[in-house]
């Protein structure tokens, strides 16, 4: 009797065991620069072009419409309903198919084989309605079975994030940020990265697109640290070359010169802790609209006024490139936690000089 007590007693550990075991087995381990393939084709990038058109977009997997919150951030829900995940998943491809003329879109959550997302193939279903566009998927975040909350555990995660673009890439490669939470919080974490395309341009440079998507939930900023300067390093790296850079997607840190008393939408702001600095890249620019904001708190379904919100996803750009025009597209929060974010640049060939406006 006492032995059968004390296996059952035991079986907790060992099921812990067990599942450590197998995700340390299972666990995914990219390389620091792979190769990323090419869906579709694009047409020839014209070699006088120097006006270009971005979006980036975190579309939050299209799990986080805004009648959603999320345990992880103070709410109660793991995912939303599938009519409801399916509703807002066409919401974000009708915005994108409406936005079919800009150059290249960076977007952020996609799932490719998740349980939080009935195993919809988001990317796959992202590239029927830009037919288009080359499409290069970079994974950062796989995991077989993520076992919180333990009532309706996450389980299999798939996803990563995308660049759209209507010009054949010369190159794609998945950069990773060497920077994880220490175990075992890493095998259920991301595995962060950008992703970085390669046109060629006016005068034979080279045009790159940085594709990224920043650590949240670092209490400490070691990881937003880290993530910084390897991507530091990589620009300036490619800035000496003469390269034209635009980066964007969602940092989860504020911009440079971000003040949240500019945002004029009627919801509720605020600052984030840690936030781009003048350390970053000087003499780079971020560019963001200050009006509106792109992301919202999680803790309880969105309710304008009420819920805080402020400014994580933007772009920033070399010193060769101006800025034309930048604006956040206000949806309400209505099919993603975030809102678009539009950008036109222009590469300086000569003693141009760009008009920035809202």
């Amino acid at each position: 009797m006492i032995y059968s007590i004390g296996i059952v007693a035991g079986l907790p550990s060992l099921v812990l065991i067990g599942l450590l075991f197998f995700l340390q087995f299972t666990e995914y381990k990219p390389a620091l620069i792979e190769p990323v393939p090419v869906n579709g084709k694009g047409k020839p990038l014209q070699a006088d072009k120097t006006d270009f058109s971005f979006l980036t977009w975190n579309i939050g997997y299209a799990g986080l419409g805004c009648g959603m919150d999320y345990f992880f951030d103070g709410g109660s829900m793991v995912r939303s309903g599938k009519a409801e995940m399916e509703k807002c998943f066409q919401g974000i491809c009708r915005e994108l198919k409406s936005s079919d003329t800009i150059d290249f879109m960076y977007i952020q959550e996609a799932d490719r084989d998740c349980k939080r997302t009935y195993r919809l193939d988001q990317q796959s279903g992202l590239e029927a309605v830009l037919p288009e566009y080359c499409s290069a998927f970079a994974l950062n975040y796989v995991v077989k079975f993520i076992p919180v909350p333990f009532s309706e555990p996450i389980g299999k995660v798939i996803a990563g994030l995308c660049t759209f673009s209507r010009y054949t890439p010369e190159s794609n490669e998945r950069h990773a940020y060497d920077a994880y939470f220490y175990w075992p919080k890493r095998l259920l974490w991301l595995k962060r990265c950008f992703i970085c395309s390669t046109f060629t341009v006016c005068g034979g440079k080279q045009l790159i697109l940085v594709n990224l998507h920043n650590s949240a939930y670092d209490e400490t900023g070691e990881l937003r640290r880290k993530e910084l300067d390897i991507l530091q390093a990589y620009l300036q790296r490619e800035y000496q070359k003469g390269n034209y850079i635009v980066i964007g997607g969602d940092w989860n840190m504020n911009p440079k010169e971000f003040d949240q008393k500019k945002i004029n939408s009627g919801d509720k702001t605020f600052s984030i802790q840690y936030s781009l600095d003048d350390n970053f890249m000087p003499g780079w620019k971020a560019v963001y609209d200050p009006l509106l904001p792109t992301n919202r708190n999680l803790d309880a379904p969105y309710q304008k006024g009420k819920t805080g919100t402020t400014i994580i996803d933007f772009f920033v750009i070399s010193p060769n490139v101006t800025v034309l025009n930048c604006f956040t597209a206000d949806k309400g929060f209505a099919n993603s936690d975030h809102n678009p974010v539009f950008a036109k640049f222009r590469l300086q060939t000569g003693n141009q000089e760009g008009t920035l406006s809202f």
